[in-house]
């Protein structure tokens, strides 16, 4: 005679229904422990307050749990949570949905015990939440601009000089010293210098003027938050980057001006809107026409339409002018993305969330690849010009 297939116990004898029920207890149990283990601890970074709903689900639309809750269920699921209708969600009232009978479905209990605690501890708590503004200092007054323009503007007024007597004195657009040692040289590429000390030489005054013009505009703002050696770092990685990414393109053209380390500054402030997005929106909205005219928003417009102009100009003159001149196009976009990459690894984060720090490691290393591969192309290529071994500096 067969036994009947009900559920058993481990002595192999059939269950109860008073065991059932005890097994189900445990089980709950169990998973209140497991809740309180894991959050816990990240709602008391937020304190009593809670963390904010909107903020809860602009962070979970990041992630892939409406692939398990439709996102109209999640919204209604976190509005219901606020039981106290204050727009904030309390440890409480989290345990309250993940334990209440009849509110989550087996699944969305697990979506929501598989998510919520990354986006939580991603969260910054309102106590922590700084305004970007108070950033801004004079202590120690920025350095790295100046210093650095006062010695382009040297070194141009010397070569100025010199080439005052000359076939090609300098004027608004022309007059450039291609014996320098400073200048970059495809047929003097194992000179390394020349990858930077190129941006100390213009190719007119005018060349000159726009580009202290524009990295006085961007850079000084940043050394005031960022301080001078992060911008001094980024500055000169951007030129290194403008220079490599012109060998790489425009083989036989030399290169000069500052435009890489420009536009290295343009991509660290975008990397700084990108990496304090939040706090420079903080109390933007409230009616105060400078906190909104240094919001996030309006800072990234500006940056993207400064950007823009400035390379369709480049773009017009190198393709269409023909008195236009030979602009290294390269040079700005390696510039920008140079600065763009290294700005979210090197400046200052506020408030460092976790993604943020492992999107800095990613974006320095690809930084670094770049450079390595663009230097063994630089020594392996052989459709560069035929390399000049004459004396540099006669």
């Amino acid at each position: 005679m067969r036994m009947s297939r009900g559920r058993r116990g481990r002595s192999g004898r059939p269950r109860s229904a008073r065991d059932i029920e005890m097994r189900t207890i445990e089980e709950e149990e169990s998973f209140r422990q497991d809740l309180e283990t894991t959050f816990r601890p990240v709602f008391e970074k937020h304190g009593n307050q809670g963390v904010l709903v909107t903020e809860l689900q602009d962070e979970l639309d990041e992630t892939g749990i409406i692939n398990h809750i439709p996102e109209e269920r999640l919204d209604m699921l976190l509005e219901k949570a606020d039981r106290d209708g204050d727009s904030y969600i309390t440890y409480n009232e989290f345990m309250n949905m993940m334990t209440r009978p009849g509110v989550l479905t087996e699944k969305e209990r697990r979506a929501m015990g598989g998510f919520m605690a990354n986006v939580i501890s991603n969260i910054v708590p309102e106590s922590m939440k700084q305004d970007f503004l108070e950033h801004y200092t004079c202590c120690p007054p920025p350095l790295f601009m100046p210093i650095i323009s006062i010695v382009e503007i040297v070194v141009f007024i010397i070569y100025a000089m010199e080439l005052k007597d000359t076939k090609d004195p300098v004027t608004a657009t022309s007059g450039v010293p291609l014996y320098s040692p400073f200048i970059y040289k495809p047929s003097r590429r194992y000179e390394a210098w020349r990858y930077l000390t190129y941006l100390l030489i213009h190719q007119g005054y005018m060349h000159l003027v726009g580009n202290l013009i524009f990295q006085l505009l961007l850079g000084l703002p940043l050394e005031f938050v960022h301080k001078f050696w992060r911008v001094a770092v980024v500055y000169f990685c951007g030129v290194i980057a403008g220079s490599l990414a012109h060998s790489l393109t425009d083989h036989s053209i030399a290169l000069a001006g500052a435009s890489g380390g420009c536009y290295a500054l343009i991509g660290a402030h975008l990397a700084s809107v990108v990496v304090n997005w939040s706090e420079m929106n903080h109390e933007c909205c409230d009616g105060n026409p400078i906190r909104l005219l240094l919001s996030a928003p309006v800072r990234l417009t500006l940056l993207l339409l400064l950007a823009g102009l400035d390379t369709a100009n480049a773009v017009y003159r190198r393709f269409f002018d023909p008195a236009g001149g030979k602009i290294g196009i390269t040079a700005h976009m390696g510039g920008l993305v140079a600065g763009l990459f290294l700005g979210i690894a090197v400046m200052k984060n506020i408030n460092e969330k976790p993604w943020e720090k492992k999107v800095g490691w990613v974006t320095l290393a690809a930084f670094l690849i770049f450079v390595s591969l663009a230097i063994f192309f630089n020594g392996l290529y052989n459709g560069y010009p035929e390399t000049d071994w004459t004396p540099c500096c006669p």
